[in-house]
């Protein structure tokens, strides 16, 4: 399936999903006169926020759709709008935490969401912040939607041991994030080692989450109003 960049230029805003402002990119759904889509658009963070970061930010999660164009579940990169803005995929979809639903089907979501995000690994892709209950989504249909790949890790070339490392680390760490959304909608459904992974966070995975809350808070009081 592909989308086509024909267009992108004229489109009409249908609804605000996100105001921007701090740190945090503006997000609209727009109208592109057959379809609807996701424009991101980082230049609604605060100024200097968006002046420093906004390009990069952009650019990074532009490349990991383009790299995840054949995962199904993942947005399509429609295309970008100048530098700090992108146009996406609109999925007609919820975050999964707002559902009441039963084990059975559950379980069917979790084995979706984790062969959806097999397949994003084997692209060189590690999402890094499927901790965010946003994140994932899921439709009527009970279809499964992983989005928000502006944290992402690539998985560096052959001779880069180093960031392989570091990428397969990251691997892990969105697999563990996969267990914690499970503890908290179907706790039934996970094994005895899945709960000792949980209770049993590596240093690897504490280390990360707690340099990503600390790049945040310093970002926020040095880049934000």
């Amino acid at each position: 399936m592909s989308i086509a960049a024909d267009n992108i230029d004229r489109w009409t805003v249908v609804d605000t999903l996100r105001e921007g402002g701090g740190t945090r990119a503006r997000v609209l759904r727009v109208n592109l006169g057959d379809r609807d889509a996701v424009l991101k658009d980082h230049a609604g963070c605060d100024p200097l926020f968006s002046m420093l970061l906004g390009r990069i930010l952009a650019r990074r999660e532009s490349k990991a759709l383009s790299y995840l164009s054949s995962v199904e579940g993942v947005p399509l990169l429609i295309g970008r709008r100048g530098s700090r803005a992108l146009l996406m995929e609109w999925f007609s979809a919820s975050p999964f935490k707002t559902l009441q639903r039963d084990t059975e089907f559950w379980k069917r979501f979790f084995i979706t969401l984790e062969q959806r995000l097999a397949a994003i690994h084997q692209l060189g892709v590690a999402h890094c912040d499927l901790r965010s209950l946003n994140n994932v989504l899921v439709n009527d249909r009970g279809e499964v939607f992983i989005v928000d790949f502006v944290a992402c890790f690539f998985e560096g070339q052959r001779w880069n041991l180093l960031s392989r490392a570091v990428f397969r680390r990251f691997c892990r760490v969105d697999r563990d994030a996969v267990l914690k959304l499970k503890q908290q909608v179907a706790p039934e459904l996970l094994s005895d080692e899945q709960r000792n992974r949980i209770k049993h966070v590596g240093w690897f995975a504490r280390g990360a989450r707690n340099t990503g809350k600390l790049i945040r808070r310093l970002s926020r009081i040095l880049l934000t109003r």
